[in-house]
């Protein structure tokens, strides 16, 4: 029923953008026009935000899912955006295995050999939970031979927005990673 919903919110608003995409069409609409046109893109963004929301809590619960990161920040350097892909930046849950990855594509190779680190292990105390803003909350901890860490993912009320802090557990290590992104779910390609 949502995925049909989604498929139809998108054909409506792409609808709306060819409908209104040409000057000429836009130079013969009375302000009442453009006003209501606005306000049905307004009401079609908040239920694409709203199904979104939706499919990441239900990622969450289910432990399948992958924050694709369009930023990142380490410790208190500040946040990083340029050079960065959602595709290589990302922290992800498939059951009980977790990633975390990072790469800024700089002329550092890093650990992972894309100029930065990547980090797998096996999750363990998961808590889920929602406040009463409407933001969803999903902690746990990842284990592994190269990580040891606390994750803390906030998925921001109705949207997929996400942010994740990454804090390590490990002895000498205070380095903490913050990255923001879109949450979804996981599906392999």
């Amino acid at each position: 029923m949502i995925i049909a919903c989604l498929g139809i919110s998108y054909a409506s608003a792409q609808d709306i953008y060819d409908d209104y995409k040409t000057p000429a069409k836009q130079e013969k609409l009375t302000k009442e026009e453009k006003k209501a046109r606005k306000e049905k893109e307004k009401h079609l963004q908040a239920f694409n935000d709203s199904v979104a929301f939706k499919f990441a809590n239900a990622a969450l619960r289910e432990g399948q899912f992958v924050l694709l990161a369009t930023r990142v920040e380490l410790g208190n350097m500040g946040a990083m955006e340029y050079g960065l892909n959602d595709h290589t930046n990302f922290v992800y849950q498939v059951g009980k295995e977790a990633v975390i990855q990072i790469a800024f594509n700089g002329p550092n190779p890093g650990f992972n050999g894309m100029g930065g680190i990547t980090c797998r292990g096996n999750v363990t105390n998961s808590k889920y939970s929602v406040d009463k803003k409407g933001y969803a909350h999903y902690d746990f901890s990842v284990f592994g031979s190269d990580i040891s860490a606390q994750v803390m993912i906030t998925v921001y009320a109705e949207s997929n927005q996400a942010i994740a802090y990454v804090e390590p557990t490990f002895a000498g290590s205070n380095m903490s990673i913050t990255l923001h992104g879109e949450l979804r779910p996981y599906k392999k390609e």
